[in-house]
């Protein structure tokens, strides 16, 4: 029996190699949009077929810019997820995923249209329980507001959790990190900072509709949301984009979500104190509320980028990926 030689080099262990993220993420997403955009024709058809004397333009003004901002919001959170639940357990991918996307898009069609209804009964008793003007108003945009997050989190989020948890089964097991582009993680922190955004500003229009000029744009304050969230987003992307590395190490989406929240925090705080400062002077009377609120929103323009700097510092803490 021949003696191993104590002199001879220690084998090289093997370094597992890096991953890309797994492309279920991204099958999930366009079944998500399509089912959403198949739901969205169904609803204009009905629509339509109830409705034909009304101005449809007038009427896609109000809902176009709901439903563009639930398409980014249900493709980011889906995307979001399914990353994230993958990385946490170690899954390359699944044996059978058109089973599990077929799944998900039937389970999201079905729930998405018994929530609808569920929703709109409870829109129209809470509309006959509550005062339609003062804070009647106020707490009614509120609360249906909150009800849209609900219903997103039980429509969208949910089921794939389930999915993804029930079928694990039939999941492959990955060896070492994964490694991210730099630009996915920079649009998925702008995408975010925009889905944020059009979600309060769409709240925000709800509760003063009326009171500032809700009334002269007659609907198209949603398209001058988009255009704003437009520039938001160019503003994020590039900022973080910056920031990131060309390669990261692992998508590490909860500390993404919180680079996210510290970013919209200090964007919000300064918002509110630039707020008070505008009604100060307009209430003096110094400066016309045209100029006022162009310099508001350049104002927030330009802060954007030093907040994202901050929020992805000290929230996400990225590691690049070894070459």
């Amino acid at each position: 029996m021949t003696e191993p030689n104590p002199f001879a080099p220690e084998p090289l262990v093997p370094i597992s190699a890096s991953r890309q993220l797994p492309v279920l993420p991204l099958h999930l997403v366009g079944v998500v949009l399509a089912m959403s955009v198949v739901s969205m024709l169904i609803s204009l058809i009905g629509w339509l077929m109830n409705d034909v004397a009304s101005d449809l333009t007038f009427w896609l003004r109000y809902v176009a810019t709901y439903w563009l901002s639930h398409l980014l919001m249900a493709g980011l959170g889906v995307y979001w997820l399914a990353n994230a639940y993958m990385e946490r357990h170690s899954l390359a991918g699944y044996r059978q995923p058109a089973t599990l996307v077929v799944s998900y898009g039937v389970l999201y069609l079905l729930l998405t249209w018994a929530l609808g209804y569920a929703s709109g009964q409870l829109y129209m008793w809470l509309y006959e329980q509550v005062d339609a003007h003062g804070s009647g108003r106020l707490l009614m945009s509120f609360g249906w507001w909150l009800v849209g997050l609900l219903s997103f989190c039980l429509g969208v989020l949910l089921p794939l959790w389930l999915l993804l948890h029930l079928f694990r089964g039939q999941a492959e097991m990955a060896t070492g990190d994964v490694q991210v582009s730099g630009v996915t993680l920079a649009w998925c922190f702008a995408l975010a900072l925009l889905v944020a955004y059009l979600q309060l500003a769409g709240l925000m229009t709800q509760m003063v509709s009326g009171m500032l000029y809700g009334y002269e744009l007659q609907g198209w304050e949603g398209v001058l949301n988009l255009i704003h969230g437009a520039l938001y987003l160019l503003v994020a992307f590039l900022t973080a984009r910056a920031v990131l590395p060309e390669q990261a190490r692992g998508f590490n989406g909860g500390r993404l979500i919180v680079a996210v929240l510290i970013t919209l925090l200090l964007w919000i705080g300064s918002a509110l104190l630039c707020a008070v400062i505008m009604l100060a002077l307009l209430w003096v009377g110094l400066v016309a509320d045209i100029v006022l609120m162009l310099l508001f929103g350049l104002l927030q323009l330009a802060l954007l980028w030093p907040f994202s700097r901050l929020g992805l510092r000290w929230g996400y803490r990225v590691q690049a990926a070894q070459a």
